[in-house]
């Protein structure tokens, strides 16, 4: 067969019909035409806040509040006891006077919290009742019999003397609050009214030590 007749045969059918091989452009649709672009929302921003947020910043700003108040009203309640512990641990425990300068120091403690009528005047088996009931259970009924030994000539010994020191840093660790005795624990284990100049010194509530400088002096 002629070459050139092949040819022909082959490439006449693609020639014969130049529509199969170019597609037509399809006419726009009038319809269409007026329809806008889809329009995305704007991306959410972190502000301004939800009102959520704004209740859970503000609840707790509240709480934080409320902690620096309580703490700092923790830290006045026990100003009076942190100082007595300081001046507790300054006393000479081989001194003729040591128990009667513990006594006192109580007093003064407890007349910090509690009014000077309801406190001056116990003592005896009253005041160590009271002071007990804010001891440990395991420390109880012994703080008496030790102070009692004030009004005895013969001083403490040493070993009395420390555990007297350590019931008394008991009681001034006791985060318990102070309440004025019963009226009938007054009366019926009865008590001793002191007189003196010890015994006005020991009527004169313990103020927090004053921790500012002094001014400088011009």
């Amino acid at each position: 067969m002629d070459p050139a007749t092949v040819n022909s045969e082959i490439v006449t059918p693609v020639i014969a019909n130049p529509q199969a091989a170019v597609p037509m452009a399809t006419a726009p649709n009038p319809a269409l035409a007026d329809l806008q672009d889809i329009i995305h929302p704007d991306p959410i921003g972190a502000w301004p806040w939800a009102i959520g947020y704004w209740l859970v910043l503000a609840l707790v700003i509240a709480l934080i509040t409320l902690l620096v108040i309580w703490r700092r009203k923790r830290a006045r309640d026990f100003a009076p006891k942190k100082a007595a512990k300081q001046l507790l641990n300054q006393l000479d425990r081989q001194a003729p006077s040591y128990v009667s300068d513990v006594n006192s120091l109580l007093k003064r403690t407890a007349m910090s919290y509690l009014s000077r009528d309801a406190i001056a005047s116990l003592d005896g088996e009253a005041w160590a009742t009271w002071l007990d009931s804010y001891l440990p259970a395991p420390k109880r009924q012994r703080i008496g019999a030790l102070l009692a030994k004030r009004h005895q000539p013969t001083p403490l010994t040493l070993a009395e003397a420390n555990e007297l020191h350590e019931l008394a840093q008991a009681w001034l660790a006791s985060k318990a609050t102070l309440s004025a005795p019963e009226q009938t624990l007054v009366q019926t284990k009865g008590y001793v009214q002191a007189s003196g100049d010890a015994q006005a010194k020991s009527q004169a509530p313990i103020q927090p030590a004053d921790t500012k400088q002094p001014e400088a002096q011009c």
